[in-house]
């Protein structure tokens, strides 16, 4: 029915006139729906996402798989498996520090303790109650404002996946596609992964794609902003029979676009269009190459950037193309903060990588946003707002600490780099281990033998590497090193320490003295 009505709709265009169009306002409300008090600290807002839900949900799965991992094999006595204790709610907020402390120092990757399950006809079974309750607790946390953007984001992967997709204009190529429903701040809001064909009958995947994305925030004057490949006319018709306007850009090759448009010859920096009956507008505009628009609120206005070309004259864009890039700044946002320090390590468990991109990632982005948003004289970069996280998880707290109404964000960060930098130690053993001769085992120095091979070759690096029979025991790799080169990593830490320290010492000073020039 929608097809006939559009083939119906664009027999009869005409000319635009902004005095027959129908405006659309946004009545609804946005914001957060979940008040914190002032003294609230990062950790509050991350487990207004990360839920005693969710961990134990977590805490469940986890034992759940070790249990059935403990039925169906024989454990032998060496096997770390035969210690083991069901995990807990500490256990499992430890573990998350632990892998958001990853992201802010790299570190071994972790072993995947996973078990295989078997195939269920749901091809995301293994995530999908986590999905479900990440989506929850976005849409009851906050409430989008006016414009709300759809696109897709990918989680690498290179594993052998049935949905595994490929888009070569991203960052990561390969891996978990999914979409995404954000902001203009960069919330999240909604995310769906493709799981393959998924679409309704009747439907295109975008047309259903960007219907349950934003299912729950239609009917209230909203404008949803997409790109080229989520904008047919049959979307904007849709939209508009529930009161949202649609804004995108366009690929000339779709579906009941006006061939006037299409094939209209214009100047560089001019612009042409045409409206239907419903009030969908689909422009043209010449840049640098041609631009093909679809818009529900606007004309064919032009505006000012602000900016000047070579020849100092003004830049002028169609009022569409700037509101569709202020629109889509948020997901681009989303993506940036997500990509800071991201705990992400290869696995070879695609559902692992997926629920480290929900937890550790989006959950701590939408926390981090609604933090600077409550304290906006306060705000903290997302690099900030993990340490204190990782803080509270792993429970640092410097013995030196006051009160948090007593000490600045900027103090806790330099207490806790300073805790972290002495705790950052190696400890040399003597191994046990003996050849087939009785002889203590010896081995090259992996840290001479690297530093030679930089400066001279691996070749001489064999030769000039020195054996030892001594290995750091607190490193997870228990290499083997000389003592030469543990005393000078320690000499080089402490003149890390004082730097670090004369840094954080001049930072107090200063905000004392702003202190004062308030007071």
């Amino acid at each position: 029915m929608i097809v006939d009505s559009l083939n119906e709709s664009y027999d009869s265009l005409s000319e635009i006139d902004d005095s027959d169009t129908d405006p659309i306002n946004f009545i609804g409300n946005y914001g957060p729906l979940v008040i914190l008090d002032e003294v609230s600290e990062p950790i509050d807002f991350f487990k207004l996402f990360l839920t005693d839900e969710i961990i134990q949900l977590m805490v469940i799965e986890t034992n759940r798989n070790t249990q059935q991992l403990l039925s169906s094999q024989r454990i032998s006595r060496r096997s770390r498996f035969s210690s083991w204790e069901p995990v807990t709610k500490d256990d499992i907020e430890h573990f998350l520090g632990l892998l958001l402390w990853m992201g802010l120092v790299k570190m071994p990757s972790l072993s995947d303790y996973w078990n295989r399950a078997e195939h269920k006809t749901d091809r995301l079974y293994k995530i999908r109650k986590l999905l479900n309750m990440a989506n929850d607790r976005f849409k009851n946390v906050h409430q989008p404002g006016e414009i709300i953007a759809v696109d897709e984001s990918m989680i690498p992967y290179r594993g052998r996946l049935q949905f595994r997709q490929y888009i070569p204009n991203k960052t990561h190529k390969y891996g978990v596609k999914f979409f995404k429903a954000c902001g203009s701040n960069g919330y999240t809001y909604k995310i769906i992964i493709y799981e393959g064909k998924q679409s309704i009958k009747g439907e295109s995947l975008t047309e259903t794609i960007v219907s349950d994305l934003c299912e729950n925030y239609l009917n209230e004057g909203r404008t949803i902003v997409t790109d080229n490949f989520y904008t047919p006319v049959p979307l904007a018709e849709k939209m508009l029979s529930k009161n949202t306007h649609l804004v995108g850009t366009l690929r000339k090759n779709r579906r009941f676009l006006p061939k006037t448009v299409i094939g209209k010859k214009i100047k560089k920096g001019e612009i042409f269009g045409l409206e239907n009956n419903s009030g969908i507008v689909i422009s043209k505009f010449k840049d640098k190459r041609d631009i093909y628009l679809l818009s529900t609120r606007h004309l064919l206005g032009t505006s000012i950037t602000g900016k000047k070309t070579r020849n100092h004259e003004d830049i002028i864009k169609p009022d569409v193309i700037l509101f569709y890039n202020a629109g889509k700044a948020g997901i681009d946002l989303s993506d940036q903060l997500a990509s800071y320090c991201t705990p992400m390590r290869k696995s070879i468990r695609w559902y692992h990588k997926v629920a480290t991109e929900i937890i550790l990632n989006t959950f701590v982005v939408n926390a981090q946003i609604m933090y600077n948003q409550h304290k906006f004289q306060k705000k903290l970069s997302i690099r900030q707002f993990r340490e204190l996280i990782v803080d509270k998880l792993l429970k640092l707290e410097p013995s030196s600490r006051t009160t948090v109404s007593q000490t600045s964000a900027t103090q806790k960060l330099g207490e806790n780099r300073l805790h972290r930098r002495l705790a950052l130690k190696h400890k040399l053993e003597e191994t046990e281990d003996k050849c087939h001769r009785n002889r203590k085992i010896r081995r090259r120095c992996t840290e001479c033998y690297k530093n030679y091979s930089a400066e001279l070759g691996y070749k001489e690096a064999i030769n000039k590497a020195k054996k030892v029979t001594t290995f750091c025991s607190i490193c997870p790799s228990k290499p083997f090193v000389c003592l030469q080169w543990t005393q000078k990593t320690l000499e080089e830490a402490i003149e890390m320490t004082k730097d670090e320290e004369i840094e954080y010492n001049s930072k107090v000073k200063i905000e004392q003295l702003q202190d004062k020039v308030e007071q």
